[in-house]
């Protein structure tokens, strides 16, 4: 590609980009699914250009978003869209696999929100791994406001209140969890919509996820759960190291996580071998979510997959 077909590309690139998060962030709405597709030509970008020339990309982009939304808006999008699109297209010009480009993805997307995090404290004063209980309860009474004002009783609100700071005060505790979390769908979702909207175009191509029926992930998983167990008890064994109770926590929470989408694999590979139609399937993957009891079954369902290979009964000894 010669330098000037390079330069009008990756500004047209640019532009687009900026324009689908400003889309996103006035449009009321219809505005998330331009939030969805803004990554899309920032990873056409990573792919067709240098690293060099996606970054200056990505800060052109940053500097246009700023004239309209301000440097909070600029700021949300350098570093929730901007480097994980860049990101994932210079990974996937460099490996062949998905799972690669994903997990690296994740990697990038987790350090650019902490460091947004680093800007946001900063701007704000305000420490998600350490709010305080004066800085909970404000929140607590302006829901409880409005609960009132929907005409619930004293005692129902008294309970809901409670539940709320309960809530509230946990979050900071499994904040690094969620953090993780919050991360791998960001980049989920980024790559999926990315290698979509490149497929449509017809050009250069993001390799395709496995089928989710097909997700497994590795034994020594469970010994992680273990090692948190054990993180927890000695932590409540030994009061100067209760920080260990955190750390087990949210070490619990990422991987019963785990266990819990490899159960929905199992259960999806069940309704494939069973014959069940695309929507039925999606219908009772949404139940679960809704239904606690189920949600725990998947997730007993997901751990004796991980060491039994439940799927290879459904499809008849194929593995």
């Amino acid at each position: 590609m010669d330098r000037t077909r390079a330069l009008v590309e990756s500004s047209l690139l640019v532009a687009l980009s900026a324009m689908l998060f400003l889309a996103g962030h006035f449009l009321p709405i219809v505005g998330m699914a331009f939030s969805l597709v803004c990554p899309a030509p920032l990873v056409v970008l990573g792919l067709r250009h240098s690293l060099g020339r996606a970054v200056l990309g990505v800060a052109v982009a940053t500097v246009i978003t700023a004239a309209f939304t301000g440097a909070v808006g600029a700021l949300f999008f350098c570093f929730g869209f901007g480097f994980l699109g860049i990101a994932l297209g210079a990974l996937g010009r460099r490996f062949g696999r998905a799972v690669d480009i994903v997990l690296y993805g994740i990697l990038v997307s987790i350090g650019s929100k902490l460091l947004l995090m680093v800007i946001a404290i900063k701007l704000t004063g305000i420490n998600p791994f350490g709010l305080e209980e004066a800085e909970i309860m404000p929140v607590v009474e302006r829901i409880a406001s409005l609960y009132s004002g929907l005409g619930m009783s004293e005692e129902a609100l008294s309970l809901a209140k409670e539940q709320m700071r309960a809530t509230l005060s946990l979050i900071p505790l499994i904040f690094p969890a969620l953090l993780v979390m919050a991360a791998t769908v960001d980049c989920f979702l980024s790559y999926i919509v990315s290698a979509a909207v490149l497929k449509r175009l017809g050009r250069e191509t993001l390799p395709g996820l496995p089928e989710f029926s097909r997700w497994r992930f590795p034994k020594s998983i469970f010994w992680a759960l273990i090692a948190s167990l054990a993180l927890h008890l000695t932590g409540a064994y030994y009061p100067s190291m209760a920080f260990l109770q955190r750390t087990a926590l949210n070490l619990r929470l990422l991987v019963t996580a785990l266990f819990f989408f490899q159960g929905l694999a199992v259960g999806w590979s069940f309704m494939q071998a069973r014959g069940l139609g695309r929507f039925l399937r999606v219908a009772l993957t949404v139940l679960v979510f809704v239904v606690s009891f189920l949600a725990q079954i998947v997730l007993v369902l997901g751990i004796i997959d991980m060491w039994f290979d439940l799927r290879s009964r459904f499809r008849g000894g194929r593995a």
